[in-house]
């Protein structure tokens, strides 16, 4: 029961990184560089039109899935399945092997308009007694994805998936292959698990995730680590080229989990082509690994087209989605044992949850005396004492039970004052937390001389662009650390004060690149002018603009109920200006009833009052 509990919780985390079910690739010729598209077909530059193609993700096909709730939220139907094949053909989609993605990536060939990748992960017996005879049927290709340790006897995490003798076996795919309609990839060895990843025992990707061995009280070294993810993938394609007489080149990572860090891994095992899950706008330099849609909740033919659409409009522009950030400091999960911590922690939780607000950002760092100086961390690292290890706990906690993405804070203080390469602390920071969605750089006041006027002198200029260059390099630090399938993003966080913002708009322009946002915290109730000339400056800015904007008020313990009327209006203002992105700053645990009933309104994303449910009326958290 504990195993499938967490199989079960990976499959979450994998729900997650993919909210919708639709996704669409594109192989530009010249740098291999993937990226959206419209599914449905616009007018494309002769460049890109013969190279784009649609990725999609099957796993189980069963004649008795439920239309909706059926206990495998990945499972579809055999009748939606041979519908939506038909629906393929009558559409003119042209269903494509990997040869044909490796020829047009080498370029060697051009792929046909409407390309369509068929894949299906795991090995399920179904892939042979159900999928195959559809695949002769319409004569189309599809590529099957296989845990080869599952095939050979290990039956732990195979019958935890899909239960005892519901398996391919090698003479079952030999016959698929020989048929010229399967191909064949790994799907790892034995990766499609989880692992232990922190102290407080949580089970994590086994192919992303740093292991915690808690008998040495220590974490897998990064030469561990290569060795063991190499070796597995090694294994995996020496054993499908052995049995099936191929010779494989693509690893499809189990649970969509895969970093650049480990694409390198891949490439030295042999496999070259690299497949993850989600939408691949924010890691357009991740070039090796190609993004899947994840098919789930037995959709219709239908069903599918329609989302097509909404997807490809999110997907190209991640910086539209609305967010709503509580910002957090870590320090008040501290406690004496793991057990009191752990209280503290779901505590938190509940409060988030209640409110349905779906992004947490987590101050990761402590300064012990108020000095202004950073003297230890909540994660594992290199540069500075480890506090308490509560990062990784809680980023997984927050993603698998409440479904909220999480961001980490860190001070560029730390590299401006104190002499620490914030780039090599980030690495340090993702390579134990592949799961984070980014990373917020504080920068205090080291912006005023850019935020405060349009016009930078020599001295704030040069300021701002190593500031940027600090930001960039830490980026790439986090890019290469972390999963794929998220948008890991990168904001500046500047303090508002005082009565002048013209800087505004020359700094979201000049400082932001892909996947950036400026994180503005404001305190309208100490500062009300401020707030004022925020919302004026606010008005020189244009839509898309405004959205990589993060606007978050702060709160404090004193405030009066005029303070929380006074918040209230300002939250609409801020919604009335097309600020998509808003948040809380230093939010504490003693906050939630009173941030629960006067600002639930302002803040929550729950779009249904029907499913309002108010955690305090019984005495409280």
């Amino acid at each position: 029961m504990k195993n499938t509990l967490i199989h079960r919780m990976l499959k979450q985390s994998l729900v997650l990184a993919v909210t919708l079910p639709i996704s669409t690739t594109y192989l530009f010729a010249d740098n291999n560089v993937p990226k959206t598209a419209n599914l449905a077909m616009p007018e494309l530059d002769e460049s890109t039109a013969h190279n784009q193609f649609v990725t999609l993700t099957f796993h189980d096909v069963r004649d008795d899935v439920a239309k909706r709730g059926d206990r495998d939220v990945y499972a579809i139907s055999t009748q939606n399945l041979g519908q939506y094949f038909a629906w393929i053909k009558r559409e003119g989609w042209q269903p494509i092997r990997l040869e044909d993605v490796m020829q047009a990536r080498l370029q060697k060939k051009k792929l046909p308009e409407k390309a369509l990748l068929l894949t299906f992960d795991d090995g399920a017996l179904s892939s042979y007694s159900k999928v195959f005879p559809l695949l002769k049927q319409y004569q189309f290709p599809a590529v099957f994805a296989i845990p080869t340790s599952w095939i050979n006897g290990n039956t732990k995490d195979a019958y935890e998936a899909y239960g005892v003798g519901n398996l391919m076996n090698w003479d079952q795919m030999r016959e698929m292959q020989k048929s010229g309609y399967a191909e064949f990839v790994s799907h790892s060895d034995d990766l499609h698990h989880g692992i232990l990843a922190n102290p407080q025992k949580n089970m994590e990707p086994a192919a992303i995730t740093r292991q915690y061995f808690p008998a040495q009280n220590r974490y897998e070294t990064d030469a561990e680590f290569e060795q063991r993810i190499v070796q597995d993938l090694k294994k995996s394609k020496q054993e499908l080229d052995r049995q099936l007489g191929i010779h494989s080149m693509a690893i499809f990572w189990p649970y969509g989990a895969v970093t650049p860090e480990i694409e390198g891994y891949a490439r030295k095992a042999g496999l070259p082509m690299s497949f993850s899950l989600g939408n691949v706008v924010s890691q357009a330099d991740s070039v090796h690994t190609y993004q899947r849609a994840l098919i789930m909740d037995n959709p219709t033919p239908e069903f599918i087209h329609q989302n097509m659409e909404d997807f490809i409009v999110e997907a190209r522009a991640p910086y539209k989605q609305r967010k709503t950030f509580l910002n957090f400091n870590l320090a008040e999960l501290q406690a004496p044992t793991a057990e009191q911590s752990d209280q503290k922690l779901g505590k938190l939780l509940d409060q988030v949850n209640a409110l349905k607000t779906n992004t947490l950002l987590l101050n990761a760092a402590v300064d012990h005396d108020g000095d202004g100086k950073i003297d230890a961390l909540f994660f594992p690292n290199s540069k500075l004492p480890m506090q308490q290890d509560l990062l990784n706990r809680t980023v997984w906690q927050a993603r698998t039970r409440i479904g909220n993405r999480v961001y980490a804070q860190l001070p560029i203080s730390l590299e401006l004052q104190q002499g620490i390469n914030l780039a090599d602390l980030t690495a340090d920071l993702l390579k134990n937390n592949s799961s984070l969605e980014g990373l917020i750089i504080n920068t205090g006041n080291s912006l005023d001389c850019a935020i405060h006027s349009a016009q930078w002198s020599t001295a704030c200029t040069e300021q701002v662009q190593k500031i940027i260059a600090i930001k960039e390099r830490s980026k790439a630090q986090a890019h290469f650390y972390s999963n794929i399938s998220n948008d890991n993003q990168t904001a500046l966080k500047v303090n508002l004060t005082g009565h002048e913002f013209s800087g505004l708009k020359p700094l979201v322009t000049r400082a932001l690149t892909a996947s950036d946002f400026l994180y503005l915290s404001i305190n309208p109730g100490q500062h009300p002018q401020s707030f004022k000339a925020f919302m004026s400056a606010l008005k020189t800015l244009n839509t898309e603009q405004k959205q990589r904007l993060i606007v978050s008020l702060d709160i404090s313990p004193n405030m009066s109920e005029k303070d929380w009327t006074q918040y209230q209006q300002n939250y609409q203002a801020l919604r009335a200006a097309s600020v998509q992105k808003i948040g809380l700053n230093n939010y504490q645990l003693q906050d939630g009833e009173r941030v629960q009933h006067h600002l639930y309104q302002s803040i929550s994303l729950n779009g249904s009052p029907l499913t309002y449910r108010d955690p305090y009326i019984q005495g409280g958290q």
